[in-house]
């Protein structure tokens, strides 16, 4: 085994438990958002005495795409709930800020830069565990719904294409909070900092997202602009993929731009004895 297989495997082991917990919530929290859906749409024909469901009463003045996938959209609104979210975000925080401070703070990045291993193969083991983490969350999201589809009817089943566009827009979103931490992991040498910091700084978007569209506050909307959840959108991604381009190249652009930073810090910065 390479050098860096054995890192990639190590770093692998060391976060296995939270990996597999957090994919394991993603998937009942997706399959939940069919069960709800299918619920709704069985209460609302019902209620209305026909066959349709969500198509004929919430979309009812709406044509096109939004109103033809009326259940993909109810089912991927979920995805911006917070317990969605923090569950891609503590990931994406959680590696990212353990990429080097955590290695300092314990003391064993000395043991193990000692070896025939350089600053940038170990960073690069530190990236491919904490982007293939993102990846393999937002698999979860997609193999719930889709499975759970089999089991509950909802009146429009999202196809894996369709769902494939919101997953890659919460990929780059993640991708862009472990890009950020990534980089105050390589500059600092003590693990809180980073995770405080990154923490700080995606609760503060989201609360800039949120007062930007408070109705009574339209002279605040600007703000949403300071924010990486403006340009998180999964509804829109799902039904048309409109924006889903642009929104990915941003966020994955701020993600790209952290971690090249931290390569960049990581490679010229001088490590503590002790490390």
């Amino acid at each position: 085994m390479t050098p860096f297989l054995a890192l990639v495997r190590k770093h692998l082991t060391e976060s296995r438990w939270l990996l597999g917990l957090t994919a394991t919530a993603l998937f009942a929290l997706s399959w939940l958002t069919v069960v709800i859906t299918s619920l709704t749409e069985a209460r609302v024909r019902k209620s209305m005495g026909g066959s349709s469901g969500l198509r004929g009463l919430a979309f009812r003045g709406v044509e096109g795409p939004v109103r033809e996938l009326a259940s993909v959209a109810f089912e991927v609104a979920w995805w911006n709930h917070p317990f969605i979210l923090l569950n891609i975000l503590l990931w994406a925080i959680a590696r990212g800020s353990a990429a080097v401070a955590l290695e300092i703070e314990r003391g064993t990045l000395d043991m193990t830069l000692s070896r025939p291993i350089s600053r940038s193969t170990y960073l690069a083991s530190q990236v491919l565990v904490g982007v293939s983490g993102i990846v393999l969350l937002c698999v979860a999201m997609v193999m719930g719904n889709l499975i759970a589809g089999r089991f509950y009817r909802v009146e429009t089943p999202p196809t894996l294409l369709i769902l494939a566009r919101p997953a890659l827009n919460l990929a780059a979103l993640g991708l862009a909070v472990y890009g950020y931490t990534f980089f105050l992991s390589a500059i600092d040498s003590v693990r809180w900092r980073p995770n405080l910091i990154g923490s700080v700084l995606t609760l503060t978007g989201f609360v800039l997202l949120v007062i930007a569209n408070v109705p009574v506050l339209e002279g605040w909307k600007w703000l949403g602009n300071g924010s990486i959840f403006k340009a998180y959108d999964p509804v829109s991604a799902a039904v048309s993929g409109r924006d889903l381009a642009f929104n990915t190249a941003v966020l994955g652009g701020i993600g790209l731009a952290g971690i090249a930073l931290g390569f960049l810090s990581f490679r010229r910065r001088d490590l503590p004895a002790s490390s």
